[in-house]
């Protein structure tokens, strides 16, 4: 059976296409479509190119208008409904802190409960907004932050200051900045890595346990050598949980 997997975020709207037999599962192939004005056409190809297909999936959290039209795309090409994941409060061993939590955030918390081990974990998503998920060995889910993402920040500095610059190139460092650009782009990155870095060590004060972080999002590689304790880079995490959010 081949299978299509969609997460579609705020700014991109990532796939794969899973063959799954009675020995598992594989991944054939994969990619992003930007969510630019021409999405709807790109997509359009993609699934022309990945026909035939048996069943098609998604997360998402850019909104049911845009959904309405993933469908339409989908069962125009491929002949098939696409399922939605929803949020279940109880469900493959995680108990969410809260249901009206975003379907991003449980299927990433699945996946890094699915893993297993006996440590404790802070699920971060990071993308245009930063997400952060403190989930116990357990499969407990404690609750969580949002903040904005440091493209975000940047921009929000831009747009609501009266000289300061659009930096888009990305920052590497977070030491003290030497000239206005090095400032934003090093403070918005030293931003959100204090915050992951203070709740991973002190998020389970009370257990001896290690907090391993799970990281995923566009921007997980220019946060993860900033991130002090045990770290895994899982660029998949949310499509890792789509499998078991439809598996009974």
């Amino acid at each position: 059976m081949k299978i299509l997997e969609f997460d579609a975020g705020n700014t991109r709207l990532k796939w794969r296409l899973v063959q799954e037999t009675n020995s598992g599962r594989k991944s054939i192939a994969r990619g992003y479509l930007t969510n630019d004005q021409c999405w709807q056409q790109a997509l359009a190809q993609l699934l022309m190119q990945l026909a035939p297909v048996d069943c098609a999936r998604a997360g998402t959290v850019s909104g049911d208008a845009r959904f309405d039209r993933l469908c339409a795309a989908v069962l125009g090409h491929l002949g098939i409904p696409l399922q939605r994941a929803q949020v279940k409060p109880d469900w493959q061993g995680l108990q969410v802190a809260y249901p009206e939590l975003g379907v991003d955030r449980w299927l990433a918390m699945l996946a890094a409960n699915h893993m297993g081990g006996t440590d404790n974990k802070l699920v971060v998503s990071c993308g245009t907004a930063v997400t952060i998920d403190v989930l116990s060995y357990t499969g407990r889910h404690l609750g969580g932050y949002i903040v904005p993402g440091v493209g975000l920040m940047k921009r929000s500095l831009h747009t609501n200051t009266a000289q300061l610059p659009l930096v888009a190139d990305a920052g590497r460092r977070v030491d003290p900045g030497r000239c206005t650009v090095d400032c934003i782009n090093n403070g918005a990155l030293a931003m959100v890595t204090a915050l992951i870095n203070a709740r991973q060590s002190d998020a389970f004060p009370a257990e001896d346990k290690e907090c391993v972080v799970y990281l995923t999002g566009g921007d997980a590689t220019l946060i993860k050598p900033f991130v002090r304790g045990a770290c895994l880079e899982c660029s998949e995490l949310v499509l890792d949980g789509l499998a078991l959010a439809f598996d009974d």
